[in-house]
């Protein structure tokens, strides 16, 4: 009978410790679950999304740890050494299919994750639209003004009629693009793109271009202190150091309108609540909020209808005559050809 007794204690010994740690277990992922690192481009950017990761943090009771800015060399090695810190991460919307193809992404859940109103061009199984940004034609107000300044990219590549050292995106994307606008080419025949006429077009203006910008700030902050006069740079940043008192500012004529993506990198530890934000971030109310704070348009057509007339027009989306002026970028054909012409591109750098 003693030894029955003492069979049956140690039974419910090992049952309580069993169950202790099932509850432990439980109450750890519930933790993890409530906290989602998000990657965004910094600066300026991330500034105006905390509107959104705010109200995300208050819907679901989560911590949003912000890290940037988005890098994809981070990213990739991350998710070879199955190491991954990131949950969502914010990038140029043609490296969601590229970075779906080399086995970087998650496909994304579109059963949580609702694709209504988004610019169907922006929308792929790994990633989706969160906003349109444009590269654009800014000058210093020093130097130029609003009724003298180039207005094209054919102007732009003129440094005989608009003298001074320019800076321009370090990135093929958009610049390519400028590149054949510049020499002619009409804004509805650019794609495919002619790439060897893009370089002898780039050949052109090489030595006038004083800075490779590589991060969204450097544009407006070169021409500002008169680095340089003229910029190919991104419509938000510009405008944004405007508002803050910079003289510089910006031309939407042949702007061309390239998009950013959310994306979730293989083996997010959050996969889940992942999708829960990326369905929040593409919710008309949450884009236009994001869109009141930098000039940057929203991938909801809904969005639009939530901003007011002159943010429409600041972020070159106001009436069709302006709408006109801008050239989508086709990010489907950059997702096949980046890597051989980003490969081009920086040989042709340091030539």
């Amino acid at each position: 009978m003693k030894k029955k007794l003492l069979l049956l204690l140690s039974a419910i010994l090992i049952f309580g410790l069993t169950g202790c740690g099932s509850s432990s277990n439980e109450k750890s992922s519930t933790s993890e679950d409530k906290e989602l690192v998000v990657v965004d481009w910094g600066g300026a950017y991330s500034k105006a999304r905390q509107v959104n990761y705010d109200a995300f943090e208050k819907k679901y009771g989560v911590k949003i740890t912000v890290v940037n800015p988005t890098d994809y060399g981070k990213l990739k090695a991350m998710v070879q050494s199955k190491n991954v810190e990131w949950d969502v991460v914010n990038v140029d919307s043609d490296f969601a299919p590229r970075g779906g193809k080399q086995g970087l992404l998650e496909k994304l859940d579109y059963s949580v994750i609702k694709t209504d109103n988004i610019d169907k061009g922006l929308v792929n199984e790994y990633g989706i639209g969160s906003d349109t940004f444009d590269v654009a034609i800014a000058y210093n107000t020093s130097s130029y003004s609003e009724n003298n300044h180039p207005t094209t990219w054919a102007e732009f590549w003129d440094t005989q009629k608009f003298p001074g050292a320019r800076t321009m995106w370090k990135y093929p994307v958009g610049t390519l693009e400028a590149a054949l606008l510049a020499d002619g080419v009409e804004a509805d025949k650019l794609y495919p793109l002619d790439v060897d006429r893009a370089f002898k077009s780039l050949d052109k203006i090489k030595s006038n271009v004083k800075i490779w910008w590589t991060a969204g700030a450097q544009a407006p902050q070169s021409l500002a202190s008169g680095d340089v006069t003229l910029a190919a740079a991104w419509n938000g940043r510009v405008s944004t150091a405007k508002k803050e008192g910079s003289p510089v500012d910006v031309e939407y004529n042949q702007a061309i309108v390239l998009g950013d993506s959310w994306v979730v990198p293989k083996g997010a530890p959050h996969k889940e609540l992942a999708m829960k934000f990326i369905a929040f971030m593409c919710e008309a109310e949450q884009q236009a909020e994001f869109s009141k704070n930098i000039d940057y348009a929203p991938t909801n057509s809904k969005a639009l209808d939530l901003l007011s007339t002159e943010i429409k027009e600041r972020i070159g989306r106001g009436d069709d005559e302006t709408s006109n002026k801008l050239i989508h970028g086709y990010e489907e054909w950059w997702a096949e050809n980046y890597d051989a012409v980003d490969t081009k591109f920086q040989q042709w750098l340091i030539k």
